[in-house]
């Protein structure tokens, strides 16, 4: 097989636009891929048609639902198919050309979990939107598949809210996102510090609050403890201005003096930025194990890099955490904002090192079975062969 693919994502979009990355720079076997990510870029064989992009995004965007945004492309050359991830998406001259959309979740986790909306609110913005997006003639994963050949997202969760807000369920399908196999780095039968790592720049969101105020419990009985955060500002509002909030200002500037205090009793370090280089090579290896008490998530692709590994994972079961973390066999699985049992599984773990490392065991041999970036690439070349052969 063949394939010249219009791929159109966008950049620079946390998850979302690390996969688009993911795309490009691994194509499934036998597919290339001609690029159009971001707004108002262009590929060789397909130009922005800007003036249509703008509008939809200046005139019909805020009549419509809170979203990634309108892509907008002039089709000029013939694409065997066109790969559409996370926007909806005008295309002028798709004729018959297959199309597949993909996401990670589904606009109603957007709305209802990270902006607070209540379930009428959602169904109300559907049905306007909807009849919005077949008016214009709006390509979207859930509003209007109409001429969407194939959706997929990256869970069973998602697949289910897709479609119990009205996606063809005939059309949906999982492919769970891909990861590199990293080297495991041997660990000590018993470290002297047991060292847990949090990673993320959406702190409140990702639940760094509840996290320091359940280590600081941990830290209080247990001496060889540490905590390493990478993506650190607990005094920062979410950084999607539309979102709700997790923490009160007061908790905010409690949760920051808590952290500096365990930090200059050297039981805590923190970094504001790290790159993700840095991440693979240092601090995953460094760990002994990783948590993330998210409050909302659409995925949770550290949760499984953590996992390749070796690493067990302590998490909340929002969204499909349970899909990734078997709880009791690769990791702990929480409750949201439950800090308790958070300071809990994490005193557990750390003072039974060889448990911790049986858990991230299992979790590396699942993550093996689940999530590598061989295994995803074959199903997506296998999902594209499917489109372009019904065709």
């Amino acid at each position: 097989m063949s394939l010249r693919t219009l791929l159109v994502g966008p950049t620079g979009h946390g998850g979302e636009g690390i996969y688009v990355d993911t795309l490009r720079a691994t194509p499934p076997p036998g597919v290339s891929y001609d690029v159009a990510a971001g707004f108002h870029s262009s590929a060789d064989g397909a130009w922005c048609n800007y003036p249509i992009e703008v509008a939809l995004n200046k005139i019909a965007r805020p009549a419509t639902l809170p979203d990634m945004g309108f892509r907008a492309l002039l089709l000029r050359q013939r694409y065997d198919l066109v790969h559409v991830h996370a926007h909806p998406a005008s295309l002028w001259g798709l004729g018959k050309t297959p199309l597949v959309m993909s996401e990670g979740s589904s606009s109603a986790v957007y709305l209802a979990d990270y902006l607070g909306w209540t379930a009428e609110m959602v169904a109300g913005g559907y049905a306007r939107s909807r009849r919005i997006y077949k008016t214009l003639r709006i390509h979207d994963r859930l509003l209007n598949l109409s001429r969407v050949d194939r959706l997929y997202v990256f869970s069973e969760w998602a697949r289910e809210i897709n479609r119990s807000w009205g996606a063809d369920p005939a059309k949906i399908s999982v492919i769970y996102p891909g990861f590199p196999t990293p080297p495991l780095t041997p660990k000590p039968e018993r470290p002297a510090l047991f060292s847990f790592l949090f990673v993320g720049t959406d702190f409140e969101r990702k639940g760094g609050h509840d996290l320091i105020e359940a280590y600081a419990q941990v830290a209080s009985d247990l001496p060889d403890v540490h905590l390493v955060l990478a993506g650190f500002n607990p005094l920062a509002r979410n950084p999607d201005l539309l979102l709700h909030g997790w923490a009160s200002e007061q908790r905010r500037t409690h949760v920051q003096a808590m952290v500096a205090d365990l930090e200059r009793r050297g039981r805590l370090t923190r970094f504001a930025q790290v790159s993700h280089a840095r991440l693979k090579a240092e601090l995953f290896p460094a760990a002994d194990a990783f948590v993330m008490p998210t409050r909302a998530e659409g995925f949770g692709f550290t949760n499984v890099e953590a996992m390749s590994f070796g690493l067990p994972v302590i998490t909340s079961t929002a969204g499909p955490a349970a899909e990734i973390v078997v709880n009791g066999k690769t990791g702990v699985l929480v409750s949201p904002g439950d800090v308790a049992g958070l300071a809990a599984a994490m005193a557990e773990m750390a003072t039974s090192p060889a448990r911790a490392r049986e858990l991230g065991m299992a979790g590396r041999a699942r993550f093996e079975e689940r999530f590598t970036l061989d295994r995803f690439r074959n199903e997506l070349a296998a999902l594209y062969a499917q489109v372009v052969n019904s065709r």
